[in-house]
Parts: C-alpha cells; sequence; structure tokens
C-alpha cells in the first residue's frame, strides 16, 4: 500500500517524473494490482496508473500494452464504490484524449457501452468523467468511431448533461455533441441519403436541441 502511494505521487506531474516511474518497470505490476481485493491498494494503484496516462501518447501506450483495459472493465462492472468508478472513467478519458489506435483499442475492449450507461445513469462525479471519456472519443475519434459511439446510445445522456449546473462539463458535452453532428453532416452530404443530418434527428428526439437553445441564455454565455 505504501509503495503504491509513493508512486502516485511521484507520478503526480510532469513527464519527466513519469518517465521515472515507467523506467522503474513498475507498470504491469501497478495493473495487475488493480484486480486486487483490498482497495487500500487498489486505490493508489488506479491513482498512479491514471497518472500515469495524463502523460503522452507513448506513456499512454505503455499503460494499454500492460493490459489496463480489460481491468478497466472489470472496475467498471464490478460493485465498487463511487470513487473507484470515478477513478476508472478519469483514466478512460486520458486514454481516450489519445490517438485513434488508442480510442479503437477502448472500443475493442468493449468499454463503450459500460461507459455509456454510466453516462446515462451513475451519479454525478461518475457522470461528468464519463462525459470527458466520449467527448475526447468524439475529438480524436474517426467518423467510423462517432457513429460506434451513436450506436451506442451516447446522444440522449449527452443531451442530459447539457442542463447540469457545472458550466465545464456543459462546454465538454456541447463540443461532444458538435463533433457528432459533424459525422452526421458528411453523411447527410453522401449520395443516396434523404440529404437530412440522421444524428441532428437524435439530438432533436433526445431534446437536445431545446436545451441548446435555452443554453443561449445561460449566464456564462
Amino acid at each position: 500500500t505504501d509503495a503504491c502511494w509513493a508512486l502516485s505521487y511521484l507520478s503526480d506531474g510532469d513527464n519527466d517524473r513519469i518517465d521515472k516511474v515507467i523506467e522503474a518497470n513498475v507498470c504491469r505490476r501497478l495493473v495487475e494490482m488493480l484486480m486486487h481485493p483490498s482497495p487500500a491498494v487498489l486505490v493508489p494503484a488506479l491513482r498512479t496508473v491514471g497518472n500515469i496516462v495524463t502523460g503522452n501518447d507513448m506513456q499512454t501506450q505503455v499503460i494499454i500494452n500492460c493490459g489496463v483495459l480489460p481491468c478497466l472493465m472489470q472496475l467498471l462492472l464490478a460493485n465498487h464504490k463511487k470513487s473507484i468508478k470515478k477513478e476508472a472513467c478519469w483514466t478512460l478519458s486520458n486514454i481516450t484524449a489519445g490517438t485513434k489506435e488508442q480510442i479503437q483499442a477502448v472500443f475493442e475492449a468493449n468499454l463503450i457501452a459500460p461507459l455509456v450507461k454510466l453516462l446515462a445513469t451513475a451519479e454525478y462525479d461518475i457522470k461528468k468523467e464519463a462525459a470527458w471519456a466520449i467527448s475526447n472519443a468524439t475529438s480524436g475519434g474517426t467518423a467510423e468511431q462517432i457513429s460506434k459511439l451513436v450506436e451506442n446510445g451516447c446522444i440522449r445522456p449527452m443531451c442530459d448533461m447539457l442542463v447540469v449546473n457545472d458550466t465545464r462539463i456543459v462546454i465538454v458535452a456541447l463540443e461532444g455533441l458538435e463533433n457528432i453532428l459533424k459525422v452526421g453532416e458528411q453523411m447527410r452530404r453522401m449520395p443516396g441519403t434523404d440529404g437530412t443530418n440522421p444524428y441532428g434527428r437524435l439530438v432533436e428526439v433526445a431534446e437536445g436541441l431545446d436545451k441548446i437553445e435555452a443554453l443561449q441564455d445561460h449566464p456564462a454565455e
């Protein structure tokens, strides 16, 4: 436990500090500890892993190569307390802020459906991190990846985040929806379509347009 907490403090900083932790060859062991039955070990291990993936794409890839994604899946699905699910979503949000290949790895680990479910149904602290994870994936993802997010039902819960009392998260949700609508616009222009933005329709059905219009009167502009 003490060793994990020490590593969490050492990894909390710039990329040089993260490199030092990676060079100590502890990443695979840290990832294994995400499956530890005791929160006293799991919590600092998860914090350290989360800190490492805030680094650059290469540093994030080291953790992915150690098999972190199936472990995060277990943390999201298991009956863990709120703080652990929140940190797992935070860790994922830093992975989905990476390359298209790293985003694809998240898809291939079947993490999108549980993320969307948490975005729709979890307590707010978890929802917030799930919103970052989904929005980041729309920002760096391909059109095909964004379409898969829509297929997993992300539009309605993202629209629901437009009314939370947290300006930063409202912006995160707006940016995610904008990226989704841009892909819908590309689809609208394809031959053989009916000339409407299919994702625009889904946003409308999810009462997203009403919520976006209401935001125009928001004090934070």
